[in-house]
């Protein structure tokens, strides 16, 4: 028995001794090429979670909040639950940039928003139109831009991504994967048993990580998403699934017109005083 326990310690111990030298040896060849640096900027990256956003918000246009309520309510008729992931009439907002900015760089972000949006207001402006209704990993449903529209928007985004990354704040991306163009509808009902609860707020957001320049942005409006439930449901929460919207009539949607008329600059924390989120900045458009 002793002899076993000695064999068995012997082992642990090599096992450990091996595993140091190794991780050392490592280390060493990152740090002579460089990748250790990399690879702890991206550890910390992972962790940074989204807290400001730049968006156009919708809240005046009665017919299309009308017509996005008529989409939670039908979801919601499906299952019951998603009631709850439901957005605020008065918060729905067309997502442009979406960023986590440092105290330090409050200054910087400022002067990045009114610099992009004087390049802003030198574009063609439209009327922008919605097309279909998609989700992030079936955690956010949102009312997809019709393709002139979609362009239109992407040419504000990048305006706006220009202006802030040249001051080195961080820009998240929310563009549709392969998996996500792939999604599977699910009886009524039914929870994916194969996805993790995402209990961090930041899993509204379909990425966490920097948006390099050649990677699309999704312009998009949500309308639920479920990091809005308070609940946990056995360690997950429900999903929006494509059979829960996929027969909603979109012909109203899709005839619904909105002409921007400011570009907002926002904390992800609500304002007490409005019931909506704080705003940072405001700008008109002509």
């Amino acid at each position: 028995m002793n002899v076993r326990k000695s064999i068995l310690n012997y082992l642990i111990l090599h096992s450990s001794i091996v595993r140091r030298n190794h991780n050392k040896s490592y280390q060493k060849e990152c740090r002579q090429s460089g990748s250790l640096n990399w690879m702890e900027k991206n550890r910390k990256m992972k962790s940074v979670r989204p807290n400001y956003f730049v968006c156009i918000p919708l809240s005046g246009n009665k017919g299309l909040v009308e017509e996005l309520i008529k989409v939670q309510n039908h979801v919601a008729s499906k299952f019951e639950m998603l009631k709850e992931c439901a957005i605020e009439r008065n918060k729905f907002h067309i997502s442009l940039l979406i960023l986590h900015v440092k105290k330090s760089q409050m200054v910087a972000s400022k002067e990045a928003f009114r610099e992009a949006i004087e390049e802003i207001k030198k574009l063609n402006h439209q009327a922008i139109s919605f097309d279909t209704l998609e989700t992030f990993r079936n955690d956010v449903l949102y009312a997809g831009l019709k393709e002139d529209s979609r362009k239109y928007v992407v040419n504000m985004i990048a305006l706006l991504r220009d202006a802030f990354t040249k001051r080195d704040i961080h820009i998240f991306s929310n563009h549709k994967g392969k998996e996500e163009a792939r999604e599977k509808t699910r009886p009524s009902g039914a929870i994916d048993k194969g996805i993790g609860n995402r209990t961090d707020k930041g899993a509204a957001v379909p990425s966490t990580y920097q948006c390099s320049e050649k990677e699309q942005i999704t312009p998009h409006v949500t309308i639920m998403k479920n990091s809005y439930l308070r609940k946990i449901y056995a360690n997950r929460k429900p999903q929006i699934f494509a059979d829960y919207y996929a027969d909603f009539n979109l012909s109203k949607l899709q005839t619904e017109r909105v002409v921007p008329n400011k570009i907002q600059f926002l904390e992800m924390d609500t304002d007490s005083a409005t019931s909506y989120y704080r705003v940072i900045d405001e700008c008109g458009l002509p």
